[in-house]
């Protein structure tokens, strides 16, 4: 495929305004393209950019499906408060998905899947600060740290190999005795005596607020936006069409950053994208009883917690489900019941249910990556539940893309068409 000159000045479409979309508009607006929005929601209120957990994680490198996850996916589908749901259901339509899924887990595919998240998390913080400062929004983002709390001896020393890991590609920790759990995390249950505290981790105020945050920096400096639903994408001779609603518009290239929708638009153009909905439950306390000063995450249980401008987070999970099918309501009884646990005292009365459906990979890396057949087209897609962590390197990645760089080792990890191999 002949590789089309896309310069700054040059016109481009983003389909999708979540965190990615947003990040990926203004990156490209700050290299002097013409860009353009499309997404049917306000920025921010759609999709799980919405209301996750607001980590950003950036010494989480290592893919879901990790040595030995065989053995673990099935213990943990028996449990019914394991961080991993698949409804019977939703089960025989991923089988294909799920079968990648697994094959990661392999010695060889596993290493190079944890180099590629190693590479994206590398300056994911500095990236993400970066980005927010030009936005106005810096304020928004703190960096404490995380606390990795274990239920057991057992669990926290099947750990270390993982920080050994973690710190021999640059991403630094420290353990955390009882004593020093009990001060950094006082209002957690005195139970937990085992945990590290990873230093490469920040955390928003407000995902909502830092998508919409972007998207008014991104008004301000000429980004238009369309609040349309994109009925489909074609090639028109030097140019891609895009069909919505209300008419259709030209551009000399297009970015799908749409999400769970992503694989829709692939297949219409005749990509292979393989990626499936992770969905996450959460609860949020306003005005909270608790308070906590750093994210924590409970590792044994899927489970993270923040504080934020609209009250104690508390979920998690992945759920692999059609994205359409409406929540478990057994699952949010569960968080509740979890989270009063970890939280000896919490009250969850007032407490708002959420859930949302995550993009993710089989090898749970996103796809960077010029579409395999029609030149103009990109992707910048399938975070799963990294696209807060991801978004800012992502779209460095994607104007170097855009602008002609393919041939690094690290973009090409990134690459759709791995999933041909």
């Amino acid at each position: 495929m002949p590789n089309a000159k896309i310069s700054p000045g040059s016109s481009v479409a983003i389909i999708g305004a979540g965190v990615v979309g947003m990040a990926s508009a203004c990156a490209l607006n700050r290299k002097g393209f013409e860009v353009t929005v499309f997404d049917p929601f306000y920025p921010g209120e759609g999709g799980s950019s919405k209301a996750n957990a607001g980590h950003i994680g950036a010494s989480d490198i290592f893919p879901l499906s990790t040595p030995g996850i065989h053995w673990k996916a099935l213990k943990m589908l028996m449990d019914s408060d394991a961080p991993l749901k698949v409804p019977l259901k939703d089960f025989l339509p991923q089988i294909p998905w799920f079968w990648r899924f697994l094959l990661t887990s392999n010695t060889n595919r596993f290493k190079r899947a944890t180099d590629a998240l190693s590479y994206l998390c590398h300056n994911s913080i500095s990236d993400t600060k970066e980005l927010l400062e030009y936005s106005n929004i810096a304020e928004k983002l703190e960096q404490n740290g995380c606390a990795f709390i274990y239920d057991t001896e057992l669990s926290f020393n099947k750990s270390i190999k993982s920080w050994d890991e973690r710190s021999s590609r640059g991403f630094s920790s420290e353990v955390l005795n009882a004593k020093k759990i009990a001060k950094i995390t006082p209002t957690i249950n005195e139970k937990f005596k085992y945990a590290y505290l990873s230093h490469h981790w920040a955390k928003v105020s407000e995902p909502k607020d830092i998508v919409q945050g972007l998207a008014d920096s991104a008004k301000m400096n000429g980004v238009t936006f369309c609040q349309e639903r994109i009925n489909s994408v074609s090639e028109k001779l030097n140019s891609i069409l895009i069909n919505f609603d209300k008419g259709n518009s030209k551009y000399d290239a297009v970015v799908i950053a749409a999400g769970i929708n992503s694989v829709s638009l692939a297949k219409s153009l005749g990509d292979f994208l393989p990626m499936t909905a992770e969905r996450g439950y959460n609860l949020t306390i306003p005005l909270s009883n608790i308070d906590i000063d750093i994210p924590i995450v409970f590792a044994d249980r899927g489970i993270v917690a923040t504080s934020l401008t609209s009250g104690l987070r508390i979920g998690g999970w992945a759920e692999y489900a059609h994205p359409s099918r409406p929540a478990n309501p057994h699952y949010f009884n569960s968080i509740s019941r979890i989270s009063q646990d970890l939280f000896p005292g919490l009250n969850i009365k007032n407490a708002n249910y959420w859930m949302g459906s995550r993009p993710s990979t089989p090898d749970s890396v996103p796809v960077i990556s010029k579409s395999l057949k029609i030149d103009r087209v990109f992707y910048n897609c399938g975070h799963g539940h990294y696209g807060l962590t991801h978004a800012a390197t992502s779209a460095n990645l994607l104007c170097s893309l855009i602008e002609g760089e393919q041939n690094s080792a690290e973009i090409k990890a990134l690459s759709i068409d791995r999933f041909l191999q």
